[in-house]
């Protein structure tokens, strides 16, 4: 077989592959004689009509499928002798092959998984936050814990940060307005809550029935597809203001619970649970700046084949969330670039994957059944979870998929350059774990 390969950075990788005719009419008589075995045609008995009669009658169907059958027959033993990965499906396209009098010529356009070294892992610098916890730390945590009470008083003022605002609204498109989003009484604590924060920005300084206008420029990938690219103006009403009441109780119940001591059950209970949730937190953000860091020294060019794919996963899965959910307009993770977020996302698997293959790693049977064990703990009945682990290939390969991410976090946390930083317990529960998220396959 004949291939000739063209590489074009704009529309991917081409190959022109010639196929020497002999071969084709071989495939062809084989699939007459097999259409002459099993049909009757009137006028001849089953396995004697004449080839030409089957060849008329069948021939376009018999040329499309046999071709086909070729293109990729041959397209992938190419494939395969070079040793390319390929992403997505390849297009196919026949060449006028009338000087042709050996071959039959076709062409083949297709992308490629991206080619990438990774940098030297450990010029890399990562932070791991190391607490120290005292006895005295645990008892004041649940002493906080167990007398927390949010209890909001009505305020005449402005609005300020952290206060808890009552509005209305709705929702106009060229002065049109759309009643379908018409929305009462969406209660939200300013500035901690899960929407933009135009809506958080738009309303501090504002009183009680002041009307506020806001113009927002919907993203293509919102869930809500009429709203698409659109700009929408939002008529917002404040219909009330509070503020947090510090729990003035807190204190007589604080000296309370010193004579009514916690049970040594109980207190090492909250003890191991408050240890390992900081335990938790802490490997999270160590792995989060290891990972940004890597995307950030590795940059990939990604196939748009591969983004275009990744983009329609996150869209679709964000459309299931909003309808299941229920969720509002306003919620900021709908108001996300997902061609951005798929970006990161592509590009923190393929790194794991070159890590993986760099450095042999295999899925451990043994460490995928304690995990699936760890994970049925979660559930009311564990058995039933491990039985449809065993049960299910789907969920039986994410398993793998994630210990062997384990793996790879271990390695880079054994290879990164580790500085570690001392906080308090007061510090990691009242940091913003939310601005430290980053995405994580």
């Amino acid at each position: 077989m004949k291939f000739f390969m063209e590489n074009n950075k704009k529309s991917g990788d081409h190959v022109t592959i010639k196929i020497p005719k002999k071969i084709v009419n071989n495939n062809l008589i084989q699939e007459f004689v097999q259409i002459n075995k099993t049909t009757k045609i009137n006028g001849f008995r089953k396995g004697k009509t004449p080839i030409k009669i089957i060849q008329e009658k069948y021939g376009n169907k018999v040329y499309y499928d046999v071709f086909n059958k070729l293109m990729q027959k041959f397209f992938y033993e190419f494939i395969e002798k070079e040793k390319i990965k390929i992403v997505g499906f390849p297009k196919y396209f026949m060449h006028e092959n009338e000087d042709e009098k050996e071959y039959f010529k076709y062409s083949v356009n297709y992308e490629v998984y991206p080619e990438f070294e990774i940098k030297d892992i450990k010029l890399i610098k990562a932070e791991k936050i190391i607490v120290n916890i005292t006895d005295e730390d645990i008892k004041k945590n649940i002493d906080q814990q167990k007398y927390k009470e949010d209890k909001w008083n009505k305020v005449n003022r402005a609005v300020k940060i952290n206060d808890l605002v009552t509005i209305n609204y709705c929702i106009y498109e060229n002065n049109k307005r759309r009643e379908k989003f018409d929305t009462e009484e969406l209660k939200f604590i300013v500035s901690q809550n899960s929407f933009i924060p135009e809506l958080n920005n738009k309303i501090i300084n504002h009183f009680i029935n002041d009307v506020i206008f806001l113009k927002i420029n919907f993203c293509k990938f919102h869930p809500e597809e009429e709203l698409h690219n659109k700009d929408i103006t939002f008529k917002i009403k404040i219909l009330n203001i509070e503020e947090k009441q510090e729990n003035i109780e807190i204190q007589k119940n604080i000296k309370k619970i010193k004579k009514n001591k916690l049970t040594k059950l109980n207190y090492q209970t909250i003890k191991k649970n408050i240890i390992d949730q900081i335990k938790n937190l802490t490997q999270i953000y160590l792995q989060n700046q290891i990972i940004k860091k890597l995307t950030i020294e590795n940059p990939i060019n990604i196939p748009s084949i591969l983004l275009k794919e990744e983009i329609n996963f996150l869209y679709n899965q964000s459309i299931k969330e909003y309808k299941e959910k229920k969720d509002n307009i306003l919620e900021k993770k709908y108001h996300t670039d997902l061609e951005l977020k798929a970006k990161k996302r592509l590009q923190i698997k393929l790194i794991i994957e070159k890590i993986i293959n760099n450095n042999q790693m295999s899925v451990n049977e043994k460490r995928v059944e304690l995990l699936i064990k760890k994970i049925s703990l979660n559930y009311k009945k564990p058995l039933e979870i491990i039985n449809i682990y065993k049960n299910n290939a789907r969920l039986k390969q994410t398993i793998k998929d994630i210990e062997l991410e384990m793996q790879v976090m271990e390695f880079l946390t054994k290879n990164v350059k580790i500085i570690k930083k001392q906080w308090t317990l007061d510090e990691i529960m009242n940091y913003n774990w939310r601005h430290n998220e980053e995405i994580f396959t």
